[in-house]
């Protein structure tokens, strides 16, 4: 559950490795030092770490007692509940959920814990209605702050009420596409996405500022807690879009233009890392959820036109960043041309190739991908 040290341990392990090996060669050479020693401490590791071993599991199967006591008695109170005091029961159990099935196999969710269907739904609801909380009668602005404030890790991971909905969420991404489809039915992806697209107004992150007041500290500083929302965030909404239920819920909510606008919308440099996201998001969507419901949905909305038009007014010295929309955009349509000819004769037809593809140059396009026809897409699937 510890995702921020997982980073960090990841980014120091050569490191470790490297001074592990020197310390390891300095002991085998040191007098005294034999084979039989070697091998008499063998079986003592061993035992430790099975006893550590059986301890976690000790420790994981209480807290999926505690798990399925505490849901229990939620969808069954001895005496009615108010909201409030409903959603203070779910967030009790939040951290207990990811204290058992962060390491677990996917599938072990549904056999562990039967009541996973109905605790996604309650988890899903509570996260939507939070999120809609923060955003409601707000800037753009504004709104993007107070869901990323919500977001965001506070001091520890198991305190922060708003990570641990996501992480959560991510969690049971992971599982079989029962849970994905309730997931889409509580408009988790629609939701999503309206974030995404609101958080290219995010103000530059700044460095905490020391505690006047003695109070508690966060155990990661302000860009780590950014880095962190961003990569869970990204990887719940990859998850949900690699079926094709969410693609085809943005359509019904008329949300998945936003994604088509992210794509070639300017935004600070300090953003672009959503700007990628979003890239990410909808290339995902290309290849797993382009039903005849979405592909129509593009269609009638003009998404191709859109992208070529924001293209067209982007007035930014960069053309590595106007490259890189491009690339998407090519990327989408040699997608969608397994699945239908439309969306590319709607780029040819809002004239994306002659109104900026001859100004990029060849090889600054992806092998294989080419502007002059239509027909180079085809060939290359």
């Amino acid at each position: 559950m510890n995702v921020m040290r997982k980073l960090r341990g990841a980014a120091s392990a050569g490191s470790v490795s490297g001074s592990s090996s020197g310390t390891s060669t300095a002991n085998n050479s040191s007098p005294g030092s034999s084979r039989n020693g070697t091998d008499a401490g063998a079986p003592t590791a061993a035992n430790g770490r099975n006893a550590e071993e059986a301890l976690m599991d000790a420790r994981v199967q209480v807290s999926l007692t505690t798990l399925k006591k505490l849901f229990n008695e939620y969808t069954h109170p001895r005496e009615p509940l108010s909201e409030q005091e409903r959603d203070d029961k779910l967030y009790e159990m939040l951290p207990l959920f990811c204290k058992v099935f962060s390491s677990c196999p996917s599938n072990d969710m549904s056999e562990k814990f039967w009541d996973v269907v109905a605790f996604c739904q309650q988890v899903s609801r509570l996260m939507v209605s939070e999120i809609r909380k923060r955003a409601s009668n707000q800037s753009t602005e504004a709104a993007s702050i107070a869901i990323v404030k919500f977001l965001e890790v506070e001091t520890t991971e198991e305190t922060s009420s708003g990570w641990m909905l996501l992480a959560t969420l991510n969690l049971l991404a992971n599982g079989d596409v029962s849970l994905i489809q309730v997931m889409t039915a509580a408009a988790v992806p629609s939701t999503l996405v309206k974030c995404l697209y609101l958080f290219f107004d995010l103000p530059i992150v700044e460095d905490d500022e020391p505690s006047a007041d003695g109070g508690a500290v966060s155990e990661f500083n302000a860009h780590e807690r950014r880095t962190l929302l961003q990569k869970v965030f990204v990887q719940l909404l990859v998850k949900l879009c690699s079926y094709p239920y969410p693609a085809e819920e943005l359509a019904r909510m008329d949300d998945l233009t936003l994604l088509f606008s992210a794509i070639t919308s300017p935004c600070p440099i300090h953003n672009i890392v959503w700007r990628k996201n979003a890239a990410e998001i909808l290339t995902t969507i290309s290849r797993n959820g382009l039903t005849d419901a979405v592909v129509s949905y593009i269609h009638s909305k003009g998404c191709m036109a859109l992208c070529v038009d924001n293209m067209q007014r982007l007035t930014f010295g960069n053309p590595l960043e106007i490259v890189e929309m491009f690339v998407t955009v090519f990327c989408f349509l040699k997608d969608s041309s397994q699945v239908s000819q439309i969306l590319m004769d709607d780029f040819r037809a809002s004239q994306g190739y002659v109104k900026k593809c001859h100004e990029m140059p060849m090889n600054a396009f992806p092998r294989g991908l080419t502007h002059g026809k239509t027909g180079d897409f085809a060939a290359n699937n």
